[in-house]
């Protein structure tokens, strides 16, 4: 097997299109004769790379590819759908077959430097804490588009200044031990963008992102994406560290997410639908961590069909989701919403632990904070005070949810700490809110309203067969 190494072309510190140039002739060499490129130890400043297929990149222990901040010495390539998809990136992959990118070494997208300072403003909560990034940007970091057969393994991708890894179109892609670490108030520092993919598997990989750390879409360029199976990560996002839409103009189906762990992140899992296609077919196991991040509107668990302000009627389908084992640190409520004339179908949720150290009042932040990813086309059930929300939804199965509110004598008061405004040290929450949700089954004796005098459970229009459901207060 051909094994090069780029340190036999150019030294580290040498001028970037010196050192791109290099890097570009040994991979086009190598990529004849199916062997390896290895980055050597040291900092290597490079602009547009094209891999290639039937060829290895390797990353060794010490070495540091980094974009060039000039955006303007990139190559201009295809544009995606939206304003994080540029034409600009650092590791660009176009029809490769049996291509891997390994190693111990380090991708650095230099993110700062395609960025403006945040606004700082905390009246609007940690949003103003969000970097802006400028009109052109190296987004995603990593595009990997119409290939088969590739593995990413063992290095890290970090610093990137918007998405970080997008596989598009692609076939067989398995991403393991892969490590993302990204500013956290990054703009659209989103980890795995699994865009119109089949058969792949992420697993043992570590992200920590601003924008969602693992999603799966199936955007209007794209087709179905099937077969995806993520296990044994560690997650961390100001977003969704699960994820599956919101981009769903196909379908994303037969999704196995489990034995994740989640540090911190606005919706540990989210299935969020803006276009009229389909996500069927998800079995979700094994999770823990918690939401308690510094963005309001948490959601340890978040399914939503909207319009997203389309003017056609059409509106997605979102059926045959399993989530079990699932156990999350929180202080906002499982949400379950579609708008009038779609509906969840056949939701189970078994084994579910919610454990509120505090409260936010969604009375409070769902309305004083815009956000796109809130229920926007169900106004009745948006902001309603209780653990569970569930409006337009046919066979749902809620089976040992059990709530673990704050201690009766805690401070009701908002608290002052800076962050943003609506978390209470106890207040008044339901158990389960519902409205048009039919053949229901509720058998959790665990699962209570946040205070003795509160109602267990409000319906409206509703058909559901309550087993058990607690009715006292706190239950530690």
């Amino acid at each position: 097997m051909n094994h090069t190494h780029l340190s036999s072309r150019v030294s580290p510190g040498a001028p970037v299109r010196e050192t791109t140039a290099a890097l570009q002739a040994l991979i086009d060499e190598t990529a004849s004769t199916g062997g390896v490129v290895s980055v050597d130890p040291g900092e290597w400043e490079i602009t547009t790379i094209h891999l290639r297929g039937g060829m290895t990149l390797r990353l060794e222990r010490g070495a540091v590819l980094k974009a060039h901040p000039d955006i303007e010495a990139y190559e201009h390539l295809a544009r995606g759908h939206n304003k994080d998809r540029q034409p600009y990136h650092l590791l660009y992959a176009d029809g490769c077959e049996g291509l891997t990118v390994e190693g111990d070494g380090v991708i650095d997208g230099q993110g700062p430097a395609f960025w403006d300072p945040p606004m700082g403003d905390r009246s609007q909560g940690a949003v103003g804490l969000f970097h802006r990034h400028k009109g052109k940007r190296v987004s995603p970091l990593m595009e990997v588009r119409n290939s088969r057969d590739v593995v990413l393994r063992g290095f890290t991708l970090r610093n990137s200044p918007g998405w970080t890894l997008h596989t598009y179109l692609c076939d067989r892609v398995r991403i393991q031990g892969v490590t993302v670490d990204n500013h956290l108030f990054g703009p659209n520092t989103d980890g795995f963008d699994i865009n119109g993919c089949r058969d792949v598997w992420v697993s043992d990989c570590e992200l920590r992102c601003g924008d969602d750390a693992i999603i799966l879409k199936a955007t209007d360029d794209a087709r179905d994406c099937e077969r995806i199976v993520v296990t044994n990560c560690i997650l961390e996002s100001n977003c969704a560290a699960l994820g599956l839409g919101a981009e769903t103009a196909f379908a994303i189906r037969d999704v196995a997410f489990s034995n994740c762990v989640v540090r911190a992140a606005l919706r540990m899992i989210q299935m969020e639908m803006w276009e009229a296609g389909t996500i069927e077919n998800v079995a979700i196991s094994n999770i823990t961590g918690r939401t308690m991040s510094q963005v309001p509107l948490e959601r340890p668990i978040y399914l939503d069909i909207q319009s997203h302000g389309r003017k056609d009627p059409g509106l997605g389908t979102l059926r045959n989701i399993v989530i079990s084992n699932f156990t999350a640190e929180t202080r906002g409520r499982i949400v379950l919403t579609a708008k009038d004339g779609a509906c969840i179908e056949n939701v189970t949720l078994r084994d579910i632990h919610l454990r509120y150290p505090e409260i936010e009042d969604p009375r409070l932040t769902v309305n004083r904070m815009r956000s796109s990813q809130m229920s926007n086309d169900n106004p009745l059930s948006r902001d309603v005070r209780s653990a569970i929300v569930a409006d337009n939804v046919r066979g749902l199965g809620l089976y040992n949810v059990v709530t673990t509110w704050p201690s009766p004598d805690a401070d009701p008061a908002e608290k002052p700490d800076g962050q943003f405004p609506g978390i209470h040290g106890t207040l008044p929450m339901h158990a389960i809110w519902a409205r048009r949700v039919r053949d229901a089954v509720v058998d959790c004796p665990g699962l209570a309203p946040s205070q003795p005098d509160v109602e267990a459970l409000v319906q409206t229009e509703s058909d559901i067969e309550v087993r058990a459901l607690g009715a006292r207060g706190p239950s530690s």
